[in-house]
């Protein structure tokens, strides 16, 4: 009775041992076919590469369907990755947090005000302060009141577009002290007037990574500063060159603004 017992106890062993190493092989699989599941996904969800931004708050006075989709394509054809951020999502809290999106090459395509004084008697303008980047977010006492309080935010109108009323504008110190993350090497293409009258907005970005900056030396219009980007883009894109040699084959393509004499250039 005792060996038929142990002989039992045996075959019972060895079917669960079998049954162990079997499940254990259906395991092994189970997962090799998770794992190329997960793979397959992540593959699916696009092709790596960098990745761009078009920011465009200037369509809140000039919009232009033509040149985003030309620029896209740019983009695209280069191996980008591109992001569209329309008018109504410029606001402080988007450019709070875009040195950590991870751009390496984000075009700002957005009204820019530098800080002026007019004389009341003669109307003559001086310039009395850095250039500020315009949001499309209207202004409010009641909103951002700790930046507002830390005086790094701007109040803005645009001149040709009045009935917009004021907006918050986002000053070089707003970008120093409170935007999030940091650009890790991004190219910054600041379309809009005067972003590099002075280069107080240029060192900001760059003391948050970026590694170049460029944008204009005074007013410039908005014909004039799509056909300047797209001519830039090329330079940049599909002739590779570094952005000071961008800049200037740029400027022997197009020149300076001919009505406001606004001329590109890069920092550092």
């Amino acid at each position: 009775m005792r060996r038929r017992e142990k002989q039992a106890r045996s075959r019972r062993w060895r079917e669960w041992r079998r049954w162990g190493i079997a499940a254990g092989g259906l395991a092994a699989i189970a997962l090799a076919v998770t794992g190329a599941v997960a793979l397959a996904m992540a593959l699916d969800k696009g092709p790596s590469g960098p990745r761009a931004v078009i920011v465009d708050q200037l369509a809140l006075t000039d919009p232009n369907d033509d040149f985003i989709d030309d620029t896209k394509q740019k983009l695209k054809d280069a191996g980008y990755r591109v992001d569209y951020v329309p008018t109504q999502r410029v606001t402080v809290d988007y450019y709070r947090a875009l040195p950590g999106k991870g751009y390496k090459l984000i075009i700002l395509r957005s009204h820019a005000a530098e800080q002026i004084s007019k004389d009341k008697d003669t109307g003559a303008v001086t310039t009395i302060g850095d250039a500020a980047l315009f949001t499309a977010e209207p202004y409010s006492p009641t909103e951002h009141v700790n930046d507002q309080y830390k005086a790094i935010l701007g109040i803005g109108t645009i001149p040709q577009a009045q009935q917009l009323g004021q907006l918050f504008t986002i000053s070089p110190a707003f970008v120093a002290s409170e935007a999030h993350g940091t650009f890790d090497g991004s190219i910054i293409v600041l379309m809009g007037c005067a972003g590099l009258k002075t280069e107080r907005l240029a060192r900001a970005f760059v003391a948050k990574g970026a590694s170049e900056f460029i944008s204009w030396d005074e007013a410039i219009t908005a014909e004039h500063t799509d056909k300047a980007t797209t001519a830039l883009l090329g330079h940049l894109l599909n002739d590779g060159l570094p952005g000071a040699e961008a800049v200037a084959k740029t400027m022997a393509d197009v020149g300076p603004d001919p009505q406001l004499g606004g001329r590109l250039r890069a920092y550092p």
